[in-house]
């Protein structure tokens, strides 16, 4: 494990950029290291580490009234907490928000909602999706997503009996508070941050190599195979040893090379990203139609946006090829 934790310094201290470093959700790493070495730490990094510590703080105190107004649900946290106890210093993990998975989200979500919690956020965002509209207190810093289901790239995610059955009691110490076993978690870690964003954020694959250091290798592929992810699994694990391991390389594939450099992906990496991940991670079956998917959604207009956009959008994204993706769009934003 100590090779992992000397690989996440050494990134920490590569990042060109602060934004790098809060893309890849290593700035508080970062923080850290720089007050060790007695260097001037900015004011906006000061502003994050106290956020994380508020967090923290707030967090024990969200879960409590949790369990108060449901006492007798089970609840499983995923993610947040949870995989920040595998880091040397959890504090140094940031994270935002709790994920619970319950058995019946609907009726946690009412009983939450009885108790005094509100719902936060766009509704029209949390329609068709594994979990409800985000909850929070309002004098707390945190928001709480009450899910149905793990975000999964397959129409069959693994079932709350079956994550309840192996999972163990959680960072927080409440009764019926659990969370996943590590081989299970670090499995739902690299699916759900694929869903999300394949390979963009070290701290993803933080993580999953922290947590499988945990299960062991051989449990978590397992459980991958068991649960028809194999594929992914094994994308994910390359570049978990080809960023982390001894033998680093000095180059990778194009959608992969943001993480030995500790950046942002650029405009054309991400566009490589999108042709590629779909299919470096679908069941050998599926291969044909995840590709002409992703070739389909590559070239295709996006919602509400018609053909000249689309090709404005087109010709914009050749012309800042190279940009950092944040950059990018900033240049698109009106004057």
């Amino acid at each position: 494990m100590d090779e992992l934790w000397n690989r996440v310094d050494e990134l920490a201290d590569r990042a060109p950029r602060l934004s790098d470093l809060r893309h890849h959700k290593l700035h508080l790493v970062a923080a850290s290291r720089r007050r060790a070495a007695g260097e001037a730490i900015p004011a906006d990094l000061q502003h994050d580490e106290r956020l994380a510590a508020a967090i923290l703080l707030g967090a024990g105190l969200l879960m409590r009234r949790v369990r108060a107004a449901v006492p007798d649900a089970q609840i499983i946290v995923m993610k947040g907490p949870e995989a920040a106890a595998y880091w040397p210093q959890p504090r140094m993990r940031p994270w935002k928000d709790l994920d619970l998975l319950v058995e019946d989200a609907e009726a946690v979500q009412t009983a939450l909602l009885a108790a005094g919690f509100v719902e936060v956020g766009d509704p029209e965002l949390y329609e068709d999706i594994h979990h409800l509209r985000p909850l929070a207190l309002p004098e707390l810093p945190l928001s709480i997503e009450v899910h149905m289901r793990p975000k999964w790239p397959t129409a069959t995610p693994p079932s709350f009996a079956t994550l309840a059955a192996a999972a163990r009691p959680s960072t927080f110490g409440l009764e019926g508070v659990l969370a996943p076993s590590p081989a299970h978690h670090a499995v739902l870690l690299a699916a759900h941050a694929w869903e999300h964003d394949p390979l963009s954020r070290l701290s993803a694959l933080v993580d999953v190599a922290a947590v499988t250091h945990a299960a062991g290798e051989e449990a978590a592929a397992a459980v991958a195979r068991e649960w028809g992810v194999s594929r992914l699994w094994a994308a994910t694990w390359r570049a978990v040893e080809d960023v982390f391991g001894s033998g680093a390389p000095r180059s990778a594939p194009i959608w992969r090379r943001h993480l030995l450099e500790a950046r942002e992906r650029t405009v054309f990496e991400g566009h490589v990203e999108r042709l590629v991940g779909p299919v470096a991670a679908a069941p050998l079956p599926t291969v044909p139609g995840a590709a002409a998917k992703a070739i389909v959604n590559t070239l295709r207009p996006g919602p509400d946006e018609g053909w000249g956009e689309k090709l404005t959008r087109s010709r914009s994204a050749l012309r800042n090829a190279s940009l950092r993706r944040s950059d990018h769009l900033e240049t698109r934003r009106p004057t």
